[in-house]
């Protein structure tokens, strides 16, 4: 099979931050800085990034750290960390 052939059906595959259950918490993050009314900007200003980041992170273009999804849901003040990443787990 030729490289190019190959290096296609890689690139068609589902990439790690189109998937499902990264696309759902995501959402779930969005959704409760909209119920806080926190806007991309505010959103970013508390988070102490900028704001070009915040909002690639909330449409799902750039993936966070462990340690930054730690701070997003100190900001976004969910309680129970493990309980969001259960709630978007596979099953």
């Amino acid at each position: 099979m030729p490289a190019s052939s190959s290096k296609k059906n890689n690139l068609s595959r589902k990439q790690p931050l189109q998937r499902g259950p990264y696309q759902a918490l995501v959402r779930k993050m969005a959704e409760r800085a909209e119920e806080l009314d926190l806007s991309v900007r505010a959103l970013a200003k508390l988070l102490g990034r900028p704001r070009t980041t915040v909002h690639k992170t909330l449409t799902g273009q750039r993936r966070m750290d462990p340690i930054e999804f730690l701070d997003w849901c100190e900001v976004l003040e969910f309680d129970d960390p493990v309980k969001l990443i259960r709630s978007v787990q596979r099953r």
